[in-house]
């Protein structure tokens, strides 16, 4: 009997991988004739350099190898000696091979053909050359992503046909010749599809654990990655694909028409991607909770962390143990903001500087941005590409918005991702004013005496933002010092000969100035030696004047001030706008040029220094580069700086010498919103009449299979934009996931970043749609968020506790704001209150909406809008939450659900002040035992999925401890119990309490003693006592605009009548916790005019 074509399955080991490859016996022939084709080239001395290093490489590795097989062979047994090398006749020569034709092996003779085929590719592998050649490595099926271990397992893998433009949304089909170019034909998915038009390339296609793509073979480049999903389709045949051995490959991102050279093949491989689709991908293609991306994840390592000072610090103490790469998706990023502090250790831990380091360590860093609208905002995305982008750091801004008709919605998630092992996800972007503690300090003047003058200031805050009068001054030198204190110290730029004439100058303008005794120049022999571009550093308790002449920096006129900053501004504008032209902006994104990027940093890094020292009409050091020698050792160089011994000794142990918040870092944006930041380390406001904004907010850190989804999300994002804005660009890769199979995490991570670390059921959400996740049908949408917002509303048995930057949710019937999470917490109370049951809301947010402007004033338009929205969900509309319990027959809903602010108060200037603590976190907490956090706020924009992206991750506990809620046992989370307990903590003033001793139980937040005698009653009582002692805004007194001008202008405050009377009265504000004044100006409407830039703007933008 005679067997015809037989197919050979063939099984491979190496290393930990193991595949098979299934060939007929002319596959192997094949091989065999192209190595045998290479291997006589190489005996023809063709008169090439090429070819002759070729030749001689050859014989080199061949001796090599014969020398170590007859040391193989005489140490191998006779009775093994069938596996062992035999030696060959000739150099290099090829193993022996069974020629005989297959048609005439028997059946009884198939296993002595096994038997010799297996014997040849035994041998064959152990010759280098030839086990690297091409066409071995394309017989094996592998490629340069074959043995990855973090990629997962060998997947099947092989050269197929792509049809060019399959992969682009509108592009498949035909392009009839190039005629497309001409508007000549228009492109379809039926006709002429691989037949006539169709241009077709070679690809090496692979298939992986949860994604699957294709590599360019001529150098090894990732040309594609789709990641497998729940819209996951394989299909064949004619109407499909056009062809009989076609595939067509589908998911949200993107379409893939392949063509096999036969239909064997073809089905091989939809049986093979269908197969991995329900086996290691399962997670990704069959339906989650929630509708999310990704499942809920058992025994996930999460912690938590308040506010920006853990969270910040944990995130540099991850990013330090980096190996492989680092994801950061922001909102807004500051290159050049502190992570640890105080900075005792210089700029070691300043974000720019620790990203350098890690990419200096070849650490590959990529960074996704939101581009904003200019005119909007001023956050300045393209500075902070421009300062981070190199050969090892990667930035991406997105969207294009005039390209993508994408004009209001934003990138709005917060993620920091390490090695695709530990994510960070939350409220907190790595920008300015982010860093605070429980503390929340108002002031930051570090070691600086405040003028005597400044006592009776009216100070600058959000409930009066345009300050008081500034005093008289007259000396202009120490107004500019004060003007331009970013630190302690004067730093003094050594300016190149291009800014000596504008220097000139400016002594001139300044010369009522007092000339210092001595010239620069006359000292010279007693300063360190300098390079020009170094910075000198002068301490400004200047020894030359007397401390008790120092009057305030407020003396200048306010004339005078203005022309100082005006000069600040302009220059610095001038500067950029020759730096980076408007129309250089997309001609840089994609490839971002390096001497530009230097000059960038060049300039980041001194530019304020410069301007300083040219606005404050100062001679520059002189320096003869002639005559430059080596540092002088008593001197050194820190942030290009002079640091002397003795300075540096009191700067690291003293403290209160370093501020915490340098330069745009302090701020208060109601006060006064960002710009200039290529001026890092000049302040934003005045430091002795404002004080700053403190942060609350919260993050998580997480690590195994919940960090590889964060990751995910992150590459979905990465992939979608380099399609559409670097396509073919090589400097902008595709990023590849890792596998879920033995994931290994960071041990004793707790210890590193210094927080609690427990296992629970972690699921990833996120908020996306087809601008913001690059999907192909613009009808798709996730807003898995949401609904784990609602569904565990709907679940909780005793409370809900919310944080929130805003609270827009109406009722279901609401044609303006269309999130349910009003309608589930509606519904939950009235079910509790048809029960008489005893249930819980908590709800903390912003007393004043974080925008820059004056409450009553014009400039307050986007404060107004805000605050009209937020009033309207809670208590002024038919569809607010408080009217509908009302008019449901709940003769209370304040025994159900409260709203509050934080506020806080310092001293300033030598009087008391006080400022709102800015709620900025998105967290939700439900009896215990559920924790939702992440960047989503509660409002359309965020939850709804069309508008802005957003991630965020639900949180089960699995471990418990004894609690009480509602007087009764009850087993209480060991993550979200601890977590709901410490911002109890927090608000309530008992950080470091003793609360035994002082009789209080945070245990039971349900408890009518908890909850009347003690949150609202302390809540209430420093509400009244902020009222009575600061007149602060907003305020139940206040109805309408009239009344809050008088009650601002009449003074009437505690503080001006009975000052002493004022600071026992403070004595007995208790933490932060403030109520929230829900009649402020209920009486006026807040929406903006229809003739105003605000009002033509659409209701969504507020919403």
């Amino acid at each position: 009997k005679k067997l015809i074509d037989s197919r050979y399955t063939i099984y491979l080991q190496h290393g930990e991988f193991n595949w098979t490859i299934k060939k007929r016996y002319k596959h192997i022939l094949y091989l065999h004739q192209q190595l045998t084709l290479y291997r006589t080239s190489l005996d023809i001395p063709f008169p090439t350099k090429t070819h002759k290093t070729r030749r001689a490489s050859f014989k080199n590795t061949v001796d090599t190898e014969e020398k170590a097989e007859r040391v193989a062979m005489q140490a191998v047994p006779r009775s093994n000696s069938r596996r062992a090398v035999r030696p060959r006749k000739r150099k290099g020569a090829l193993p022996r091979f069974p020629k005989k034709p297959e048609v005439m092996v028997t059946y009884e003779g198939i296993q002595l053909r096994m038997k010799q085929l297996e014997e040849y590719l035994y041998n064959l592998l152990n010759i280098s050359i030839y086990r690297n050649h091409h066409e071995t490595v394309k017989f094996l099926e592998v490629s340069n992503l074959s043995f990855i271990s973090d990629l997962g397992g060998k997947g099947k893998e092989g050269m197929i046909l792509k049809r060019t433009g399959s992969t682009q949304p509108g592009q498949a089909g035909c392009n009839c010749f190039g005629l497309l170019g001409n508007m000549v034909c228009v492109r379809c998915n039926y006709f002429c599809t691989g037949l006539l038009c169709a241009k077709w390339q070679e690809r090496w296609f692979f298939v992986k654990d949860t994604f699957f793509g294709y590599i360019r073979p001529r150098d090894g480049v990732v040309k594609a990655v789709m990641l497998f999903d729940q819209m996951f389709e394989v299909s064949s045949g004619m109407y499909s694909t056009g062809m009989n051995h076609g595939l067509q490959i589908l998911n949200q991102s993107r379409q893939m028409v392949i063509k096999c050279w036969t239909k064997r093949k073809s089905k091989e491989w939809m049986q093979h991607l269908k197969a991995v689709a329900n086996q290691t991908a399962r997670d990704f293609t069959y339906p989650n909770l929630h509708h999310s991306f990704a499942p809920p994840r058992a025994a996930t390592p999460v912690g938590t962390l308040v506010d920006g000072s853990a969270y910040l610090s944990a995130v540099a103490d991850a990013m330090e143990l980096a190996k492989e790469e680092i994801f950061i998706a922001d909102w807004w990023l500051s290159p050049e903001i502190y992570l640890k502090r105080p900075a005792l250790n210089g700029s070691y831990w300043r974000l720019d500087t620790l990203l350098k380091r890690k990419a200096a360590q070849g650490v590959k860093i990529f960074i996704m941005l939101y581009k904003e609208v200019e005119m909007a905002l001023g956050i300045n995305s393209f500075y902070s590409k421009s300062k981070l982008a190199s050969e090892y750091i990667k930035v991406f801004r997105h969207p294009d918005h005039a390209k993508a008709g994408v004009l209001f919605w934003a990138h709005h998630e917060k993620i920091v991702c390490v090695d695709q092992t530990v994510a960070f996800v939350g409220g907190i972007d790595l920008c300015y004013g982010r860093w605070d503690d429980y503390k929340h300090r108002l002031t930051d003047l570090g070691n600086e005496v405040q003028p005597k003058s400044l006592l009776r200031m009216k100070k600058q805050t959000s409930s009066s933002p345009g300050g008081g009068p500034y005093l008289p001054y007259a000396n202009g030198l120490e107004a500019a010092l004060e003007l331009a204190k970013s630190s302690k110290d004067l730093v003094i730029s050594l300016n190149d000969a291009t800014l000596k004439e504008e220097n000139e100058q400016t002594e001139k303008e300044n010369n009522n100035e007092v000339e210092p005794e001595t010239s620069p120049k006359e000292n010279s022999d007693n300063l360190p030696v300098l390079e020009p571009g170094d910075q000198l550093l002068i301490r400004s308790a200047n020894p030359q004047i007397d401390p008790s002449k120092r009057e305030s920096a407020l003396d200048t006129p306010e004339v005078q001030r203005r022309n100082v900053l005006d000069k600040i501004t302009d220059r610095g504008k001038n500067i950029i706008s020759i730096l980076y032209p408007p129309y250089e902006e997309e001609r840089n994104e994609q490839k971002f040029d390096d001497s530009e990027r230097k000059k960038a940093e060049k300039y980041a890094l001194s530019t304020d220094q410069i301007l300083l020292t040219d606005a404050l009409g100062i001679k520059p050091v002189e320096v003869n580069s002639r005559h430059v020698s080596q540092p002088t050792p008593l001197a050194q160089v820190v942030e290009g700086r002079v640091i002397t011994e003795e300075t540096k000794e009191e700067l690291e142990h003293k403290e209160g010498n370093s501020k915490l918040w340098i330069g745009k870092d302090y701020t208060n944006f109601i006060v006064k919103d960002f710009n200039n930041l290529d001026l890092p380390f000049v302040d934003l406001v005045d430091r002795n009449t404002t004080p700053r904004m403190p942060w609350h907010d919260v993050g998580v850190v997480l690590q195994a299979a919940a960090a590889r989804d964060v990751a995910r999300h992150f590459i979905q994002r990465w992939n979608a934009i380099k399609l559409e804005k670097a396509r073919q660009n090589p400097n902008y890769p595709y990023l590849l996931p890792k596998a879920y199979s033995d994931i290994k995490p960071l041990q004793d991570l707790d210890k590193v970043l210094e927080c609690d670390i427990n296992p629970v059921s972690c699921q990833v959400l996120r908020s996306l749609s087809s601008w913001s996740g690059g999907f192909l049908d613009p009808d798709t949408v996730e807003q898995s968020i949401h609904e784990a917002y609602a569904d565990t509303i709907t679940r909780a048995q005793h409370y809900v506790y919310i944080e929130n930057q805003f609270f827009i949710t109406q009722s279901r019937s609401s044609q303006a704001v269309r999130n349910q999470i009003g309608e589930a917490l509606y519904n939950r109370i009235m079910r509790a209150f048809r029960a008489k049951a005893t249930f819980r809301v908590f709800v903390v947010m912003p007393l004043l909406p974080g925008f820059e402007g004056e409450v009553g004033a014009p400039s307050g338009t986007s404060l107004h809008a805000v605050t009209h929205w937020n009033y309207q969900s809670i208590c002024r509309s038919r569809e607010a939450i408080i009217t509908r319990l009302y008019e449901s027959g709940v003769p209370d809903p304040f025994e159900y659900i409260t709203f509050h602010g934080l506020r806080t108060h310092s001293v300033l200037g030598g009087e008391p002040v006080t400022e709102l603590v800015y709620v900025h976190s998105k967290l939700l907490i439900a009896d215990d035992k559920t924790i939702i956090c992440g960047s989503a706020n509660i409002n359309d924009r965020s939850m709804i999925g069309k508008r802005d992206s957003e991630i965020a991750v639900l949180l089960q506990d699995e471990q418990f401890i004894d609690g009480t809620m509602n007087g009764e046992a009850y087993p209480c989370g060991k993550v979200a119990g601890a977590l709901r307990k410490r911002l109890f903590r927090e608000h309530l003033g008992l950080m470091g309490e003793d609360l035994d001793k002082l009789g209080i139980s945070l245990d039971d937040p349900c408890s009518h003693e908890f909850y009347r005698n003690y949150w609202k009653a302390i809540s209430t009582r420093n509400t009244d006592m902020y009222e009575e002692v600061f007149h602060s805004i907003p305020t139940n007194s206040v109805h309408t605009f009239a009344e809050l001008k008088k009650y601002q202008e009449e003074n009437e405050c505690l503080w001006n009548k009975d000052p002493a009377l004022a600071n026992r009265k403070i004595d007995l504000i208790q933490g932060y916790l403030v109520d929230m004044p829900l009649e402020f100006l209920c009486n006026e409407t807040l929406t903006p005019r229809n003739t105003s830039m605000e009002g033509m703007l659409p209701t969504a933008l507020w919403t």
